[in-house]
């Protein structure tokens, strides 16, 4: 999604399931190529947005892609469904830590997954606060459905 390398300390989530969250530092060298996505402050804080690629515009979602983008003036939280995959980026200004994770939702997702997905972006800033040592904002709830717009009928 975005080529930049990371700077400081990437955080890694447990996925889904029950369990305790566990939050791990990843020396930069190590760190997966996944950066805060500051392109997201641009947008009017307050709302989710949707579109194939936010950083690039506002073309339409497709089916296979897909992503939702969120500002609250100093938090940025993104949700990208690419092919059978979703991944959820969560920083904020001021904190060189970013939290990020992904889960499989396969070729068909639906309501349980779409709740996956809504939970993930929930620990992922839950997360990405408690490293930054801040209290975040509420974000409103993702329709994750959006995420996973249905092929145009032939």
């Amino acid at each position: 999604m975005r080529s930049q390398f990371m700077i400081g300390t990437a955080m890694l989530l447990a996925s889904a399931g029950v369990g305790a969250q566990e939050i791990v530092t990843v020396p930069e060298s190590k760190a997966p190529s996944v950066s805060r996505p500051d392109d997201l402050f641009k947008l009017p804080p307050g709302q989710w947005y949707f579109a194939k690629r936010l950083w690039e515009g506002s073309e339409a979602c497709t089916p296979d892609a897909c992503e939702a983008g969120f500002t609250s003036g100093d938090l940025v939280v993104s949700a990208e469904h690419a092919g059978e995959f979703v991944r959820v980026i969560a920083g904020l200004r001021g904190c060189q830590s970013t939290g990020f994770s992904e889960i499989e939702v396969g070729k068909k997702p639906g309501k349980p997954t779409f709740g996956r997905v809504r939970e993930l972006v929930e620990k992922v800033v839950k997360g990405v606060s408690k490293t930054c040592n801040v209290t975040t904002p509420k974000v409103p709830r993702l329709e994750a459905a959006q995420l996973f717009p249905q092929p145009p009928s032939v």
